[in-house]
């Protein structure tokens, strides 16, 4: 991922230097896919011992992600256009922690579901076929957690389920490549935050515990889109 970040960085700063004969003013249908690493930075917060079993752990989702997207690309003189995009993903596997310890024995299972992006991405026109760009919005994610914890002295398994819907930031570089005015190949990387969520407290044996995870994600995507005005 990294190696990809800095062959895109090169083509921006490649193209930033030369101006390319604009097309039309486009609205424009797309449709990508690729691979993320979602990240939880889990924290598990004892409340009831007088001296706290408290947990943290940072908990990886390696998946999938697929979707489509509608935007209109707007020129800005002969060198610059900006693209209004609302995109939306649907996102697969989950991240599992497991603890044996008989303190700490409960299992907890958190995955990002899907994310819907409004996006803004100024770009330059190169005198090449690509074209690249900067990425900046808002995102709005499903969270789950699937939590199961022994409960009581005698502990009986008990099941905490959390859907959490939440708003964060996505921001993203990408380049272009234009096969004719109205099919155009592209890739990108983006970073996504969601901040901090609150997810259902939850008993395990005898102790009392807050659950929160700080959400962010990277990932990598590549895509076709079609001009449907060219």
């Amino acid at each position: 991922m990294n190696s990809l970040i800095k062959v895109m960085t090169t083509i921006f700063l490649t193209g930033a230097s030369v101006s390319y004969a604009a097309p039309t003013n486009q609205f424009y249908g797309a449709i990508q896919g690729g691979i993320f690493e979602a990240r939880f930075n889990n924290n598990y917060l004892d409340q009831t011992d007088l001296i706290p079993q408290n947990i943290s752990d940072s908990l990886t989702q390696n998946g999938y992600t697929g979707g489509l997207a509608l935007g209109y690309t707007r020129l800005i003189n002969s060198r610059y256009f900006v693209d209004m995009e609302l995109a939306g993903n649907v996102d697969g596997n989950s991240a599992l922690y497991q603890s044996g310890a008989a303190n700490t024995a409960f299992s907890d299972k958190v995955e990002l579901d899907h994310h819907i992006d409004l996006t803004f991405a100024p770009g330059i026109l190169t005198q090449s076929d690509f074209s690249p760009y900067l990425k900046l919005g808002i995102s709005y994610a499903s969270v789950r957690d699937y939590l199961t914890s022994p409960v009581g002295y005698d502990p009986i398994t008990t099941q905490y389920n959390t859907h959490r819907n939440v708003f964060g930031f996505v921001t993203g570089l990408g380049v272009r490549y234009s096969i004719t005015d109205r099919v155009k190949l592209f890739a990108e990387t983006n970073y996504h935050d969601y901040g901090t969520l609150n997810f259902s407290s939850f008993q395990n044996f005898s102790a009392n515990y807050t659950h929160s995870a700080h959400v962010y994600s990277y990932g990598v995507v590549l895509g076709a889109m079609y001009a449907f005005n060219a």
